[in-house]
């Protein structure tokens, strides 16, 4: 079986749809992935559980390390000094981006290689923790940071992000 990664969107002519996009796509693999990893926990690892765990592996790898590039080369340079506020913000996110990283990094060793998932609890623990790191950075991002962006940046400014953005994955808008 091949494991390849697909963007969750295909236009990126708007920054702030690329971001969005990427926040809903989160939010449903995640689901996701609490749930293959209670189905690991009530019924160990099968063949069809371990190419789930490959599947996350693979999303997962590109999608948060896409979507961290994403705002700190594409959306935070054009926010950066507009206000105490928001700076204090992106402070915020690039220290959760980091904690994300973190724990990604740990549950990415067992995704890569379900076979050596064993301890069903711990990776339903693993699982959990990423999860909800990534999860309230999203609502950080949703609920307090977003509406400080629209209020910011220009149509124009957006576009550019969303540009920057296609950029980084070697796409043409």
């Amino acid at each position: 079986m091949e494991f390849k990664y697909e963007e969750p969107l295909t236009g990126f002519s708007d920054g702030l749809v690329v971001l969005k996009s990427y926040h809903e796509d989160f939010l449903e693999r995640g689901k996701q992935l609490l749930q293959l990893a209670a189905n690991i926990k009530q019924n160990g690892m099968n063949e069809d559980y371990a190419n789930q765990c490959m599947e996350a592996y693979c999303h997962y790898s590109h999608a948060t390390h896409l979507h961290h590039r994403d705002e700190e080369q594409s959306l935070f340079p054009l926010l950066l000094g507009s206000s105490v506020l928001v700076d204090g913000m992106i402070e915020r996110l690039i220290m959760d981006h980091e904690e994300i990283e973190e724990s990604w990094s740990k549950l990415a060793k067992q995704l890569s290689n379900p076979g050596t998932i064993t301890n069903f609890d711990y990776f339903l623990h693993q699982a959990t923790e990423f999860e909800k790191i990534l999860r309230e950075h999203l609502i950080r991002e949703d609920e307090d940071f977003s509406p400080q962006v629209k209020k910011i940046l220009t149509s124009e400014q957006i576009k550019q992000a969303g540009e920057k953005m296609a950029e980084l994955r070697h796409l043409t808008v």
